[in-house]
């Protein structure tokens, strides 16, 4: 096991999720380092990682891929914003439990646990996380795309 931000597993949390919820098939892109400053599509799902190991993890989409997404998710559609937030912040937690789980059954040391997910949404959002070292992956969906980024303190 790397001793790296094991985005893996988050992503594949992503990806088993996206399908089991949507059932939409979700592609994933290569791990790629994050600059300093994330910049938001439109809507950012933030859940805090504490333990052994302090980060952060990000799941950002556009404001109509959310829209898309929490329809599928709740079987209808007009959805009024506060379900689309609602429905978007359950799933970024579900997507991180998952990555915390399959983390802390490989390295129980860690003992990592998850806060409750703040969401943020709108035009032209910085997310800076100083002292934060992460990777991020796009996924592509039939829907738009979804950026998951982890990271944590000191990097990797």
């Amino acid at each position: 096991m790397s001793e790296g931000n094991d985005i893996e597993f988050w992503v594949k949390g992503l990806l088993n999720n996206i399908q089991a919820m949507t059932e939409l098939e979700g592609t994933p892109g290569q791990a790629v380092a994050q600059p300093s400053v994330f910049v938001s599509r439109g809507l950012a799902v933030i859940i805090g990682i504490t333990g052994g190991r302090p980060g952060r993890i990000i799941l950002d989409t556009s404001l109509e891929t959310a829209r898309q997404l929490s329809e599928r998710f709740n079987g209808e559609t007009g959805l009024e914003d506060d379900d689309i937030i609602d429905s978007m912040a359950e799933f970024a937690n579900i997507v991180s439990g998952h990555g915390i789980t399959q983390v802390n059954n490989l390295k129980k040391h860690m003992a990592l646990m998850l806060t409750p997910p703040s969401v943020f949404w709108g035009n032209k959002i910085h997310i800076t996380s100083p002292k934060i070292n992460a990777e991020v992956v796009e996924v592509d969906t039939p829907v738009g795309s979804i950026k998951i980024s982890v990271g944590f303190e000191g990097g990797h």
